[in-house]
């Protein structure tokens, strides 16, 4: 819009690129006429790149690149989270991790990545109808994680248990579910993510585990934009890096 509105593009053309991605195309000429990016005949006026520019730049803002609190609050820290929030104005009634989580693997629709290097059965199979329906509609899923093979005394049975689930749980789209292991000597991986094509994503200390989740004390954030962009490259590396070492 703001390119049309900057080349002198009329206004019926402004008109009609808004009007193709909104439900009420009725609200769109008056929309623009009180916003003053055009007059009353229609017409674009002198001011229209400069507010669609701006208008441009407030969504950028509230979508593109945001974040939110994103916590996992036990028993025994509840009361004391309200008080705070009560008397400090704190973080009010921050995101809980588990239900994140759950929402950022339902969003995916081409791509899920999910890292962390302890992983839970119980806490998998929760994610698992979000891996089934991504992969059944022809996407592509990710897990990174550790010590899924090699010497028996530094093996993780439970990551092992938890990816064999998931790898039951998706069936036939199991060459769509790449799984990536750091199984040389020292933990390795360690950061949580779970990841939703390039858009969304939950960061922070929670394992994808039940204690991760609802039983300890953790802390993450929502993000949006750009920055799950770098993020989805960096989670490229590291599972190439990964993958090429497991085969050397």
């Amino acid at each position: 819009m703001t390119e049309i509105a900057t080349a002198g593009g009329a206004g019926l053309a402004i008109s009609d690129r808004i009007a193709s991605a909104v439900t009420d195309r009725g609200l769109v000429s008056s929309a623009l006429v009180y916003a003053g990016v055009l007059d009353d005949a229609g017409q674009r006026t002198r001011a229209a790149p400069l507010f669609l520019a701006q208008a441009h730049a407030m969504v950028a803002l509230a979508i593109e690149e945001s974040c939110d609190l994103v916590l996992t609050v036990p028993g025994f820290l509840r009361e004391s989270l309200r008080e705070m929030s009560r008397e400090h104005g704190g973080p009010g009634l921050p995101l809980d991790t588990g239900l994140t989580i759950r929402a950022v693997a339902s969003s995916a629709s081409t791509r899920l990545v999910i890292a962390s290097p302890f992983l839970h059965e119980s806490f998998v199979a929760a994610l698992a109808p979000a891996f089934t329906t991504l992969l059944s509609r022809g996407g592509n899923a990710v897990v990174i994680t550790r010590a899924l093979s090699g010497p028996a005394s530094r093996r993780s049975d439970a990551n092992a248990r938890a990816v064999a689930y998931l790898q039951t749980a998706v069936g036939a789209s199991s060459d769509r579910l790449r799984i990536c292991s750091w199984d040389e000597s020292g933990l390795g991986i360690h950061f949580k993510v779970v990841m939703a094509d390039e858009g969304l994503a939950y960061v922070g200390s929670a394992n994808l585990t039940p204690g991760g989740t609802s039983g300890h004390a953790e802390a993450g954030v929502l993000l949006r934009g750009t920055q799950v962009r770098a993020l989805s490259r960096w989670l490229h590396v590291v599972g190439e890096e990964l993958t090429r070492r497991s085969v050397t």
